[in-house]
């Protein structure tokens, strides 16, 4: 199992928020960000204190990194080469939404730049659709145009890792709306493509919408058709389908997202993240003043943690290991069974052990084996196309 750490740090400021969107984020002035970045740089300087390995991926994620002055991204970055030691191959991350990387060409070559200049190598642009009308109703800021420009001017500035995301499944779009907007996004050639289907979050406008009978969410039926079909036109353009919503092409899939796909430990910083270390998942305050004053205090912000048991390992590590395409082996679930404090000295292969653990869980498991939604063999388990559409269902056998 691959045991890399990486860093992941939530900037919770967007210029807009957008009609589907439950995440920790929200519009503030400079001061107020300025502020932030102070008490982010004082937390990465206490967390770092009890950390002594090394940094693989750092990942600047949101709410939206890139409405952030770069002066102070720079001093945030600095400080956590000064207080991580941070790999000199390290993927370094930046969600960049369009539009906000600048109005005219110049101020995007120079912001672009200056993310170079921080060390940063892969930008991920959350695109959504390359349909004017659309992207308006999703209540994005940004236009097809800014898109095409934005990724035109980060190729000229030398990004050769880009990630473009792309929402379907839209109220009032169809299944060849998607596949329109996926093959403009193939068009532009990046590296990775992560897909999604829209979910309707309580507390977003969409929701109260679809409450008030304003909107119509897309059925499952006609969500898995665009889903399938997008995956289709995804592969046959070249990309890999490595996990359930993610595409890659020239080996380029994201590391840092694979850390929480193997139960490699992350650091999570900022307001609201979250983080496993050693067997612990944890979050940070979600209120902005709360977390303010516990970092002032050199605390570390920390709302909640559990301390995983051998078999919350075990069970995490298939749960997310079938988001991948090859599954999960038995010889990485065991692995971090055996490593988990708790673990019992069960006797056998891996196999053997693998099952002896999920002995309630067998029955269900060969059921959806029978009925063609998961392979189970030799070597492990993983979910077969028709599979994913119940991925859910399949890996709450194993928690």
């Amino acid at each position: 199992m691959n045991k890399a750490t990486g860093i992941y740090i939530h900037f919770p400021f967007c210029v807009k928020k957008c009609n589907y969107c439950a995440f920790l984020s929200f519009n503030a002035d400079e001061s107020v960000r300025r502020e932030y970045a102070n008490a982010l740089m004082k937390e990465i300087e206490l967390a770092g204190r009890s950390f002594s390995g090394q940094i693989s991926t750092v990942y600047l994620g949101g709410g939206t990194p890139s409405v952030m002055d770069v002066a102070l991204l720079s001093l945030i970055m600095k400080k956590i080469r000064s207080c991580f030691d941070v790999k000199p191959d390290a993927e370094i991350t930046i969600e960049a939404n369009p539009a906000t990387l600048g109005i005219k060409d110049r101020v995007v070559r120079a912001k672009l730049t200056a993310y170079k200049y921080m060390g940063i190598n892969r930008l991920s642009m959350g695109v959504q659709s390359m349909d004017n009308n659309r992207l308006t109703f999703l209540g994005r800021i940004h236009t097809a145009e800014n898109v095409e420009r934005d990724f035109a001017i980060a190729r000229e500035m030398g990004f050769d890792n880009i990630n473009l995301d792309l929402i379907f499944s839209v109220p009032g779009e169809s299944t060849s709306d998607a596949l329109a907007d996926a093959r403009r996004i193939i068009d532009l050639g990046p590296e990775h493509i992560s897909c999604y289907s829209l979910q309707l979050e309580e507390g977003t406008p969409f929701y109260r919408m679809a409450e008030a009978g304003e909107i119509r969410e897309i059925s499952d039926e006609e969500d898995r058709k665009t889903y399938h079909e997008v995956v289709r036109l995804l592969r046959a353009a070249g990309y890999e389908h490595y996990e359930i919503s993610n595409f890659a092409r020239d080996g380029k899939r994201s590391r840092h997202n694979s850390l929480y796909w193997n139960m490699s430990d992350y650091i999570g910083l900022g307001l609201g993240a979250s983080g496993f270390v050693n067997g612990t998942r944890y979050r940070n305050l979600t209120d902005l003043d709360e977390y303010m004053k516990a970092v002032s205090e050199e605390k570390l912000p920390v709302m909640e943690e559990h301390v995983n048991s051998a078999f919350d390992n075990i069970s995490e590590a298939v749960f997310t290991g079938l988001r991948r395409i090859e599954g999960i082996s038995y010889s990485d679930a065991v692995s971090v069974y055996r490593a988990s404090d708790g673990a019992e000295d069960i006797k056998g292969n891996d196999e053997e052990v693998f099952w002896t653990i999920f002995k309630d869980a067998r029955e269900e498991a060969e059921k959806f084996s029978e009925q063609g939604l998961l392979i189970i063999d030799g070597e492990g388990l993983r979910l077969t196309s028709e599979g994913i559409d119940i991925s859910n269902t399949i890996m709450s056998c194993f928690v």
